[in-house]
């Protein structure tokens, strides 16, 4: 299968066509033989504040119910299409919850701080997140960063898109800022069955369905980041 779009993607139609077709697609290229959101757009694209720039795509993206965005594997950004997710999540899933991880000791304090931070006020931005969790100074970035990675790369929590920052007078200032949600809820707000499958059903129809889409050192790195 040519996993390629035949022309650079110029419209978010057309990326969610794409992000279907190919269910998995990272923003920016470190997946061997494999295409991004980058590799499949044009530099002067992006960050143009307009409907091709494919920046406010992703944003789009998660907001709408098309693909799961978030640091899922490999500590990157990228997309996964609505159909592929909860196969994904099904696989990436721990069999514990996170409360259950932390009073296991699997997890850190600020871990579960974070997820439950986040499931008390779905689609929280990322500045009163680190308020609600005591982690706003700068000495904690690192562990609430962390915690962030952690809880994406077991799919607990997605990145449900971006929010205006508003200063003090009530005036759109500085960069938009970054909100999540746990991903159960992003699913259920968007109609997205979960996928029950035992884990090994489970790995065997994501190892078809990438035999299907992936040349040789693609499906290689697939299968090490699964464990298929």
């Amino acid at each position: 299968m040519n996993i390629q779009s035949e022309s650079k993607l110029q419209t978010f139609e057309q990326a969610t066509a794409f992000v279907r077709k190919i269910g998995i697609l990272p923003l920016s290229s470190f997946i061997p033989d494999y295409p991004s959101l980058d590799s499949e757009t044009t530099p002067s694209q992006w960050h143009t504040g307009s409907d091709s720039d494919p920046w406010l795509w992703r944003d789009r993206f998660a907001g709408e119910g098309l693909a799961a965005y978030g640091r899922f594997f490999a500590k990157k950004p990228l997309l996964i299409s609505a159909e592929l997710f909860p196969l994904i999540k099904n696989i990436l899933d721990d069999p514990y919850t996170v409360a259950e991880r932390y009073e296991d000791g699997t997890v850190s304090k600020a871990t579960i701080d974070v997820f439950q931070a986040i499931a008390n006020l779905e689609g929280i931005d990322v500045r009163l997140l680190r308020s609600n969790t005591g982690l706003g100074s700068k000495e904690s970035k690192s562990e609430f960063d962390r915690a962030l990675i952690e809880l994406q790369s077991t799919a607990d929590i997605v990145i449900a898109g971006i929010s205006d920052r508003i200063g003090a007078n009530g005036v759109k200032s500085g960069w938009n800022s970054t909100c999540y949600m746990t991903a159960a809820h992003w699913m259920e707000l968007h109609g997205i069955e979960k996928n029950d499958l035992p884990s090994l059903h489970a790995k065997a129809k994501l190892r078809q369905l990438l035999q299907e889409r992936c040349e040789a050192k693609a499906l290689a790195f697939f299968y090490k980041v699964f464990g298929l």
